[in-house]
């Protein structure tokens, strides 16, 4: 190793530690207690504070700003939400520029170290969300077109989610091959994958074995922005999208009815048109992610056997805050049914990333594993001044491959674990009460005279303040 090799490395070390201490979970975790408990203001602020003005681009400004976005856009507050999801869009806009151009994070000193040194570039679902929450934050504004516009970015982002994943894993792929040749001696990441995968299926089953949503499709998405079309006139539209949520909820009534009801003014043959609510809950808070470690074997220089421990993200789901939810009127019981399954839209598009997460912990591993050779070997065939030098840079390397091993666990933690409906014609008396599946009433909700209305509720868990928009759908 030459003398600029073992700066290289001291300065790695110390920009591990630096890194480390502006790691954002306590923030995380603070701010998942106050979304919790229905505090959306003050995490609203919380999550404000730490945004980094003076660099727009900071690694961690897209997750403060995505919390930001929705914790005003329950508090309430649409215009300051607005504000922070527009940020949220050029953020994810500016990072996957960059990552379908293989310029951020696939360097060296990137790979050397871990991916908590790189920007949270967001997912899929991020932007589908962050464009699905600025449309209800015009509805709520009584901005259709700009709802309407919002729509169509979410449901435009959905369809080209798969084609996105195919492009940045075939990059990811490129960047690792090209450091490899520079930078692991030999040593191929494709190697290791057999053994990886291995290890994956039988250490983490869970990530195997649930039903995916196909192609990143949110039927929730999907069945908000059909229903909009359709208080817009817009059948044609509001059949599509409605068919789609319904090809992933086919025993939801609510989507049938609805699907029934578009489908018969598209024939021409109206049916009854009393004023509808819908009622959409989001229950419960979203996976959060957990490191954990895996030992796999890896070859260095081809001949000598060497075992490298990966740390890699878990998922782990949380509760519901209630199982169901429902509303009494008259002599019926409307009961929740589920829209969409938000742990199942997360664990697809996981599942689809996690290879190029493992290669590039692999890649890592194995780079921080050549190095230790390299400097143990040489500390052992050298003496005196030298001999004592490369000492310090092999214990300089164990202690640099330790501390550098860790596993990014940012995600928009504060989603909704998953999204219920109710469908229900428009109360005579104008207003609804929504009770939850252990009895307990929510605050009386007043209809407008309107011909049709969207309520949404947020309930984080089973003690939070709920959130509760009443929104008029119809043509501005």
């Amino acid at each position: 190793m030459s003398e600029k090799q073992r700066w290289v490395l001291l300065l790695s070390i110390v920009s591990v530690i630096l890194f480390s201490g502006c790691a954002p979970k306590e923030v995380m975790i603070e701010g998942d207690a106050l979304i919790a408990k229905g505090e959306y203001h003050e995490a609203a602020k919380l999550y404000e504070e730490e945004i980094d003005t003076g660099d727009r681009s900071q690694r961690n400004n897209l997750l403060w700003q995505l919390n930001t976005g929705l914790s005003y856009r329950f508090d309430q507050n649409n215009s300051a939400s607005i504000k922070a999801f527009d940020e949220s869009e050029w953020l994810i806009k500016h990072y996957q520029e960059q990552l379908l151009g293989a310029s951020v994070g696939q360097g060296t000193s990137s790979v050397l170290l871990n991916d908590t040194t790189r920007p949270y570039f967001g997912t899929q679902y991020d932007g589908v969300m962050a464009n699905t929450y600025k449309a209800i934050d015009y509805l709520a504004m009584g901005k259709s077109d700009s709802a309407r516009v919002e729509f169509n970015r979410a449901i435009d982002r959905q369809r080209r989610a798969k084609a996105f994943y195919a492009k940045m894993i075939q990059k990811n792929r490129e960047a690792i091959e090209q450091e490899s040749k520079k930078e692991n001696n030999g040593v191929n990441t494709d190697d290791a994958m057999p053994a990886a995968e291995k290890g994956l299926k039988e250490k983490y089953p869970a990530l195997y074995n649930f039903k995916a949503y196909p192609d990143f499709i949110n039927p929730m998405v999907s069945y908000i922005a059909g229903i909009f079309a359709l208080s817009q006139g817009d059948n044609a539209k509001a059949f599509g999208l409605l068919k789609e949520a319904y090809g992933m909820n086919q025993d939801n009534p609510y989507i049938a009815q609805d699907l029934a009801y578009v489908d018969g003014l598209l024939d021409g043959q109206p049916r009854s048109s009393s004023p509808v609510v819908w009622v959409i809950i989001e229950d419960g808070l979203a996976p959060i992610k957990t490191e954990w470690r895996m030992d796999i074997p890896i070859w260095i220089f081809s001949n000598n056997l060497n075992y490298v421990s990966l740390a890699l993200p878990r998922i782990h789901k949380r509760e519901s805050a209630f199982s169901s939810y429902s509303v009494a009127i008259e002599d019926s019981v409307y009961k929740s049914k589920e829209l969409a399954d938000m742990d199942r839209v997360i664990l697809s598009e996981f599942k689809k990333e996690y290879p190029a997460i493992v290669r590039r912990a692999i890649f890592s591993a194995t780079t921080k594993a050549v190095i230790q050779y390299e400097t143990q070997r040489q500390a052992q065939n050298s003496s005196g001044k030298a001999g004592a030098l490369m000492l310090a840079a092999a214990i300089a390397s164990t202690v640099y491959t330790i501390a550098s091993t860790q596993a990014d666990t940012r995600t928009w933690s504060t989603l909704p674990k998953r999204f219920d409906l109710i469908r229900l014609k428009r109360p005579k008396n104008g207003t609804l009460m929504l009770k939850t599946s252990t009895g307990m009433a929510l605050p009386e909700i007043s209809i407008p005279f309107t011909q049709s209305t969207l309520v949404y509720v947020k309930m984080a868990t089973a003690g939070a303040k709920p959130s509760i928009t009443v929104i008029p759908l119809g043509r501005d």
